[in-house]
C-alpha cells in the first residue's frame, strides 16, 4: 500500500466555469488502486467509475462525498487506462472478468473497514457501467447499502445476495436500463424480498448526472444528489 499527498485542481468546463478537483490519496490495495478520500462519519463508499474509466468527474464525485463527511474509495477498474470512446470502454469492460471486479471491491472495503475502523459502514455507489458493478459488488459482498446511478447487472438472481437496501436512480428517456429495471430488477426484488428506492426523472436521458456532455440534466441530477446524500445519512 502506498500514499501520496492530497492536491487540489482546477478544471475548465465548456461553459467556462471552473471546477475545483480535490484530488485524493492515491492507495493501492492488493492489484488494485483507489482514490481515497477521507471523511468524518463511520460511513463509507466505495465508488465505482462509469466506461471512461477512472476520470476527473469520478474523482470529483469521491471528493464531494468527502466533503459531506463519508469516507470515499473510487477504485480504478481500467488500471490507469482511459478510454476516448464508448467503443474502447466497452473493450475494457469486457476484458474484466467477474471474479477480478468482485477482488477490487473487496479490496475498496478492505481499505475502508482498515481507515474507518469496527464501527465503519460500507456500501457501494456507481454511475452507468459503475452503477451496474456497484450492485454487482452489494449482492456478493458484505456491504450495507448501494446506490445504483442508471448501472445494471446481467443476472438480477444475484439480488438475493444483496445485504441492505439499494436506491436505484433511473432516466424515462433511458431505453436499456430503465425497462430493465422495472422488467428484471424490481421483481426479483419482489421475489427475494429486498428494499429498493426507486427514483425516475421525467425528460432525462442515461448519464443525465455526468456534467459536460450533451444529456446532462441539472435539474435531475441536482435532485438525486440530494436524495443519494438523504440516504447515505441513515447510515450515520
Amino acid at each position: 500500500m502506498f500514499d501520496r499527498a492530497s492536491i487540489y485542481l482546477e478544471l475548465e468546463q465548456s461553459d467556462g466555469r471552473y471546477l475545483q478537483l480535490v484530488q485524493g490519496t492515491k492507495t493501492k490495495v492488493g492489484e488494485w488502486e483507489f482514490e481515497l478520500h477521507p471523511g468524518s462519519s463511520n460511513v463509507g463508499v466505495i465508488l465505482v467509475h462509469e466506461i471512461f474509466g477512472l476520470d476527473e468527474y469520478a474523482v470529483s464525485v469521491a471528493g464531494k462525498l468527502s466533503e459531506e463527511g463519508y469516507w470515499a474509495a473510487a477504485v480504478d477498474l481500467f488500471r490507469g487506462k482511459h478510454a476516448s470512446s464508448l467503443e474502447e470502454g466497452f473493450k475494457f469492460r469486457s476484458a474484466l472478468k467477474e471474479n477480478e471486479i468482485l477482488d477490487a471491491l473487496r479490496s475498496g472495503l478492505d481499505l475502508l473497514r482498515g481507515k474507518i475502523g469496527g464501527k465503519a459502514k460500507v456500501g457501494s455507489m456507481g454511475f452507468c457501467m459503475g452503477g451496474g458493478i456497484a450492485l454487482l459488488g452489494a449482492c456478493n459482498l458484505e456491504l450495507g447499502f448501494c446506490v445504483d446511478y442508471y448501472g445494471l447487472i446481467e443476472n438480477t438472481d444475484q439480488l438475493r445476495g444483496l445485504k441492505g437496501p439499494l436506491t436505484l436512480m433511473l432516466a424515462s428517456e433511458d431505453e436499456r436500463v430503465t425497462p430493465w429495471a422495472f422488467q428484471s430488477l424490481l421483481p426479483a426484488a419482489v421475489k427475494y424480498k429486498k428494499r429498493v428506492d426507486v427514483h425516475l426523472y421525467p425528460n432525462a436521458r442515461h448519464a443525465f448526472h455526468r456534467p459536460n456532455w450533451e444529456g446532462h440534466n441539472e435539474e435531475a441530477a441536482k435532485d438525486a444528489w440530494e436524495k443519494t446524500l438523504l440516504f447515505l445519512s441513515k447510515f450515520k
